[in-house]
């Protein structure tokens, strides 16, 4: 029984170390390295049982095999965080409440998904995949009329999306980043003006998508740096904190709202399944230096395969900004 248990232990060993080989370049450009390596914290997890029973059966390489993927493990799960102190929301700032969500563009639900949507009340509302078809029925919720201020870019399919705020809209455009098309709307807050960006970028299932969606990263980082006043990216963007584009977008003044203040694996996707638990946090809050992180909760959302995220954030004061609305914004 210990020889068949051994074996057993050498197959997850060997498949736990295939599939770390996703992060060796240029195999971890491949679509296919790119999925491995979103899911590769928590199928590293099967490594400890398999130390514990190495070393109860004196099984000396097995253990070290094991020891070693359990460390690689620990290492991920810590990297994953960002290194990041959390950013609080202090006394004096301006608190607000942000949803973002992909309302899944073929979801039959949406009349009811919008009202779960209202009650939240959140000060903004990004949504994602708002087709001219979800646009109609948009129109007519208790969402729609809840907000004084809305900019809608309603697309087919995926690549649709619809900001609501209480605050004024001092200036939207459609940004083409790197081929898809984001809603960007400045605010008008009590602290000056915020920027945001309503964010779905492309999964990279295909290597040509693979390479878009490494460029887009890239260019909601430039986005970001190049002006000074506070910005929020958020939304859905394919990608966990373990992908490297994802990674090298937080490497500025920006952090994941999650690594300030989040629980657990914060999975959003895939979400609403009866057998399968959500996996992937592909979607996120991304702020910048300016602004502060209170919490931040995945909520199902009826009808979409992804949860939606509500965040409390906080604008400090005095706030370094101009508070005018800046131009269209084009990357070098």
């Amino acid at each position: 029984m210990t020889s068949v248990s051994t074996r057993v232990g050498w197959m997850v060993v060997a498949a736990l170390a295939a599939a770390v080989t996703a992060r060796v370049p240029p195999a971890r450009r491949l679509p296919l390295a790119i999925g491995v390596r979103g899911v590769e914290r928590r199928i590293l997890i099967a490594a400890y049982p398999i130390v514990v029973f190495a070393g109860l059966a004196r099984r000396r390489a097995l253990s070290v095999a094991a020891g070693a993927l359990a460390v690689l493990h620990i290492v991920a799960s810590v990297r994953a965080r960002g290194g990041r102190r959390p950013h609080p929301i202090d006394d004096s700032s301006l608190c607000f409440r942000l949803v973002t969500a992909n309302l899944l563009c073929s979801n039959s639900d949406i009349s009811r998904l919008s009202d779960e949507i209202a009650a939240e009340d959140a000060d903004v509302v990004l949504l994602q995949e708002v087709t001219p078809e979800v646009l109609a029925v948009l129109r007519r919720s208790c969402l729609w009329s809840a907000y004084p201020h809305r900019r809608v870019a309603a697309r087919p399919e995926y690549h649709g999306a619809a900001t609501f705020s209480r605050f004024p809209v001092v200036h939207d455009e459609v940004l083409d980043v790197a081929g898809s098309p984001m809603l960007r709307t400045d605010l008008a807050t009590p602290r000056g003006r915020v920027r945001v960006v309503n964010v779905h970028t492309v999964a990279p299932l295909t290597r040509g998508q693979a390479r878009r969606w490494d460029r887009q990263m890239a260019w909601l980082g430039a986005f970001a740096d190049a002006d000074a006043s506070p910005v929020i990216l958020a939304g859905d963007f394919n990608a966990t904190g373990d992908h490297a584009p994802f990674r090298r977008l937080l490497r500025g003044g920006l952090r994941d709202a999650f690594d300030a203040v989040g629980r657990g694996s914060g999975a959003t996707w895939p979400s609403g399944h009866r057998f399968l638990p959500a996996l992937l946090r592909l979607d996120h809050v991304v702020t910048g230096d300016g602004i502060g992180v209170g919490s931040l909760r995945a909520v199902p959302s009826v009808g979409s395969d992804h949860a939606r995220l509500v965040a409390e954030l906080g604008i400090p004061d005095p706030l370094h900004s101009d508070g005018q609305a800046s131009g269209s914004f084009s990357p070098v």
